[in-house]
């Protein structure tokens, strides 16, 4: 797989929460580390270390939504990058449908995520995200 650049990285990472807000794991899980250091920490859950728990993690979380409404908006606070490794803190604001019900609900995240540059090109080694009010 070609090096992805940090900004593609980041881009990748966006399309892949919407596919999550859609009940579709599968461009979230592409994009972690195997490694044994990532951690996935959920707002409603304790944080889970490594690629297991993680696939675990996110295929449960995907099977919970089963639509999101367009447009998922995505605030960007912060990013940095080093040649090795990069953050970015955002705001990320949806309407979801989940497993059961009819209705769109708000969803507000405050999360950060850390990419690491490995050999198949920047990789997913931090997602953290907390529960935001809907109208902050």
């Amino acid at each position: 797989m070609p090096t992805q650049d940090f900004d593609a990285a980041v881009a990748a990472s966006r399309a892949a929460v919407q596919a999550m807000g859609q009940g579709d794991p599968e461009p979230s899980l592409a994009l972690w580390t195997r490694r044994g250091d990532a951690v996935l920490a959920n707002p409603l859950k304790p944080a889970v270390v490594g690629w297991a728990q993680i696939e675990a993690e996110v295929r449960r979380v995907a099977a919970s939504f089963t639509g999101a409404a367009p447009p998922m908006t995505f605030e960007e606070v912060a990013r940095f990058v080093t040649p090795d490794m990069g953050y970015v803190i955002a705001f990320e604001r949806a309407r979801v449908r989940r497993v059961g019900s009819e209705d769109l609900v708000p969803l507000s995240l405050r999360v950060t995520t850390v990419f690491r540059r490995e050999l198949e090109g920047w990789k997913l080694v931090l997602r953290h995200a907390d529960r935001l009010p809907a109208d902050a």
